[in-house]
């Protein structure tokens, strides 16, 4: 479907002494960064005390439009109405205008699949108590990110992390609630005699541990 083509409408009214210019800027369905480009020639060509509003149909447009309208020294208003954003600028000459700001374009796919490889039951070297500490908390806040986090893959000692008698078990059930997949090492598992142990995720081999590194498009490492 081709974008809709923006249209404007003027609008004379009495405002106290002077007569205004109310100028509608229909932008919805423009990719970015066409309706901050439309919004500034409209306001370019506004008065003060004129008004501009536009309508535009996603939070990006939304946002570019108000930190452009608001650092040119105008005042903005924004109503949501339905699936549109109205944002009615007031036009204000008087003051003095600052530096435009970054326009912020989303790029679709841009959301990143991460996968956490994890080999050690410690985080960082030196003191293992501190390590523990440490690595519980990182499970407590991995929490917070598990909407991009789709694999967690542990050798080494990090296998330990996922046994009975972990002090993080009840953080990587919760993950895995929240879909994040757990993969851990059979030879390691095996090693230190946890292969029946395990309570949180699946025993794989090293095949299934790249595989999931493979399809991520960030891998984390404690």
């Amino acid at each position: 479907m081709a974008a809709r083509v923006p249209t404007a409408r003027l609008l004379t009214y009495l405002q106290g002494r002077g007569i205004m210019t109310k100028e509608i800027l229909e932008c919805q369905g423009l990719p970015c960064p066409q309706p901050v480009i439309r919004s500034k020639e409209s306001l370019a060509t506004l008065n003060e005390g004129d008004e501009l509003v536009v309508v535009v149909d996603n939070e990006a447009a939304r946002d570019n439009v108000k930190r452009f309208a608001e650092s040119q020294g105008h005042s903005v208003i924004v109503k949501q109405v339905g699936a549109t954003f109205k944002l009615s600028i007031a036009v204000c000459k008087g003051g003095q205008a600052g530096d435009e700001p970054e326009i912020v374009c989303p790029v679709p796919g841009d959301e990143k699949r991460i996968a956490v490889h994890i080999s050690s039951e410690f985080m960082g070297r030196g003191d293992d108590g501190l390590g523990a500490r440490l690595m519980a908390a990182y499970f407590d806040t991995l929490a917070q990110f598990a909407d991009k986090v789709t694999h967690v893959t542990l050798v080494n000692s990090g296998v330990k992390l996922i046994a009975h008698g972990s002090p993080v078990l009840a953080e990587a059930h919760e993950l895995e609630k929240l879909g994040v997949q757990f993969v851990a090492c059979g030879v390691c598992l095996k090693h230190f005699g946890l292969d029946d142990k395990v309570k949180v995720g699946i025993i794989s081999n090293m095949y299934s541990i790249l595989a999931a590194h493979k399809e991520a498009d960030l891998i984390l490492r404690p």
